[in-house]
């Protein structure tokens, strides 16, 4: 699998990495994954080339973590794994969320205890914490990386001003952010412009996650028979898309996906991976069949990269 660089961390990573958040419960809707069939996904994804699993304690409230513990046992020497902290751990408790320095050290010891290892490759917030000096929880990211508990850090939806201070802090004396985890597809390509220019900036790169839009891109969810799955009710469906203006563009990624003898999703993923500043795709899955096909994506040929441009900057208005 063609692999990039993270950021300035020395890392490499497949272009495409196994997403988690599905693994031990049905979160957002996602269709849960038993032990069995997790085991098969990470099989499936070995087998292709992922070297990244992203996960988050969030997930399942811990679920995604403790069973990607039991599956990595004996090969976690093969796998390097991204999680997150951030969100509330016991609804209705503020103690067991946000990013104090406190919660950012337990909350990691945590993940840590579920995924059996003594570190995590990649960590970062969640997302941002305006009840929290960001001073306060950049330390503490830090401070893990130099107890040796965390590899490289980075960040989970934060905005690109809020990047920039965080750069700012580091300087070149203190442990920086090299990514940035966003939301980004065809479907929401809002981000990609701010990204383009960090990674010019700063060399900072991006993940992406739900880059086929939580399935929408795939082409299934189209029409009054809608398929069955996490966007069977457009109205609840996560991540939340304004649907009904997207068709155009799904009937373009078609055509596209037809000049480039691929499937929608594979060229719905293709666009995304094909951007140079974007490290990697996260792609999730229920079956080992989906999942095959995702990984099967490559970047496209310039003329449809363009022609999908054309189309993301439609929607990104």
């Amino acid at each position: 699998m063609l692999k990039r660089a993270l950021g300035k961390s020395g890392l490499e990573v497949g272009v495409l990495a196994l997403g988690t958040m599905n693994f031990g419960s049905d979160w957002h809707g996602s269709g849960l994954v038993d032990e069995a069939g997790a085991r098969v996904l990470v099989d499936v994804a070995a087998e292709a080339g992922v070297n990244l699993i992203d996960t988050a304690d969030i997930y399942g409230y811990g679920a995604a973590e403790s069973l990607l513990g039991k599956i990595l046992k004996g090969r976690r020497g093969k796998f390097l794994i991204a999680t997150k902290v951030r969100a509330h751990m016991l609804p209705g408790d503020p103690a067991s969320g946000g990013l104090s320095a406190k919660h950012i050290g337990t909350g990691l010891d945590a993940s840590l205890k579920r995924l059996k290892t003594d570190h995590v490759d990649l960590f970062m917030p969640h997302y941002a914490d305006p009840d929290v000096p960001i001073e306060e929880s950049l330390e503490a990211f830090a401070h893990a990386q130099r107890q040796g508990k965390a590899r490289v850090l980075g960040c989970s939806n934060f905005p690109p001003d809020l990047v920039r201070t965080c750069l700012a802090w580091a300087g070149k004396k203190r442990p920086r952010f090299e990514f940035n985890e966003v939301q980004l597809s065809l479907a929401a390509p809002g981000g990609a412009a701010d990204l383009a220019k960090l990674h010019a900036e700063a060399g900072v790169s991006a993940l992406a996650w739900s880059p086929l839009g939580g399935g929408f891109l795939s082409g299934k969810y189209r029409g009054a028979a809608r398929a069955e799955g996490r966007r069977k009710d457009p109205e609840k469906a996560y991540p939340p898309l304004p649907e009904a203006r997207l068709s155009g563009l799904v009937e373009l990624l078609e055509k596209a996906a037809a000049l480039e003898g691929l499937t929608p999703a594979q060229t719905a993923l293709g666009w995304v991976i094909g951007k140079p500043f974007m490290a990697a795709a996260v792609v999730g899955a229920r079956t080992p069949a989906q999942l095959r096909e995702c990984l099967a994506a490559r970047p496209l040929s310039p003329a449809v990269q363009s022609l999908l441009d054309r189309g993301a900057a439609v929607v990104a208005r």
